[in-house]
């Protein structure tokens, strides 16, 4: 299903309770009940001691880690009890469920996570206790029609979107926030192009093939080539190009975050997650083969070993290096995210700072 850009944008104004946010957000009533048995994660008591823990997750090459702790049994080697992970709907879900205590840690968009802290409640805020991508992930795949050459200016690709209907996993979700970006750097509006809620990219491919929209706008480095592959339709723009402007592509796009409660009251069960996340960051370096497998498993649905395979090749060369050890957070990083959200009213000065978002243990 589609569903049409909504009048308002997500997490703006007044304060929500629990309900409204988790209507709002499309988790619904049966999310709802659920959410008393979720909520207990990260409370101690589990098998053999270990503490109740529920990790959010999406298939694909930015949760790979996720899969490589479940794969490897890394959770309950760091005292953790994770029956299995909770797919949410879209980011903008998962960031919820955090706020509503039903998860309790999710690698989530940094600007959707900045514009949830800058909206909640003291205690229920989500905080960053690591960065795990430290580079953009994002793409634009085409639809039916004509486009741009692939050699075509970075303006002139988004010039081509206008009119269009591009498909978003969920209005106010990290897609959606990085076409608004990208749209503003190439002198357009918001509303030059008609932002659909599609869901995740499992459903872009038949709906660009089916005409129902003309661009989708990928999160992850895999989604944007498998969406492209699938559809035997282009890619019309890597946000990680050099051609593209570097305000949009040298951002931290993926961070870790939990609940800020949770950071004060259990900081050992959170920094026992980030280890099993460090664990499955040095398995995919020292088995390289055995994480593209894994990756082509569970986030490509077995159909492409060769981009899970380059995607692992991109990991090793261009990504690792760039990740502090156990995920810290330098400073510098969270100033830059933090100017793009206030410049895109995602908060409002002084929403955000480094010694309110990121805990002590998780700086660099």
């Amino acid at each position: 299903m589609i569903t049409p850009r909504a009048s308002t944008t997500p997490m703006t104004g007044l304060e929500l309770s629990r309900r409204s946010l988790l209507k709002y957000f499309g988790v619904g009533t049966a999310a709802l009940g659920a959410a008393p048995l979720l909520g207990a994660c990260g409370d101690g008591g589990g098998a053999g001691g270990a503490s109740k823990f529920t990790v959010a997750s999406f298939p694909g090459d930015n949760y790979l880690l996720d899969a490589v702790n479940v794969e490897n049994k890394d959770f309950a080697k760091h005292d953790l009890d994770v029956p299995k992970l909770v797919a949410p709907q879209s980011g903008v879900q998962a960031m919820q469920l955090v706020v509503a205590g039903a998860v309790s840690g999710y690698a989530s968009d940094t600007l959707l996570q900045m514009a949830t802290f800058a909206n909640g409640t003291k205690g229920k805020r989500p905080v960053i206790v690591g960065i795990r991508t430290p580079s953009t992930t994002y793409g634009i795949v085409a639809g039916k029609g004509d486009w741009p050459s692939p050699d075509a200016s970075f303006e002139e690709k988004m010039q081509s979107l206008k009119g269009k209907r591009v498909g978003v996993t969920a209005v106010g979700a990290g897609g959606d926030l990085k076409l608004r970006l990208a749209l503003e750097l190439a002198g357009m509006a918001y509303d030059d192009v008609t932002h659909l809620a599609t869901g995740p990219s499992a459903s872009a491919a038949p709906n660009l093939t089916g005409g129902r929209i003309d661009a989708y706008v990928t999160v992850q480095w895999t989604s944007t080539r498998f969406v492209a592959e699938s559809a035997n339709r282009p890619v019309l723009l890597d946000f990680s190009d050099p051609t593209v402007p570097e305000t949009l592509r040298n951002q931290a796009v993926c961070i870790v975050a939990v609940r800020e409660d949770m950071v004060e009251k259990q900081p050992e069960v959170v920094q026992n997650w980030l280890a099993a996340q460090w664990d499955a960051h040095e398995w995919m370096l020292a088995n390289k083969e055995a994480a593209a497998d894994l990756l082509n498993r569970t986030g490509l649905g077995g159909k492409a070993p060769h981009i899970a395979t380059n995607y692992i090749d991109h990991y090793v060369a261009d990504v690792a290096p760039s990740i502090k050890p156990m995920f810290k957070v330098p400073e510098q990083t969270i100033e830059q995210m933090a100017e793009l959200a206030l410049r895109f009213g995602n908060i409002k000065e002084g929403d955000i700072s480094f010694e309110k978002i990121v805990p002590d243990f998780a700086r660099a």
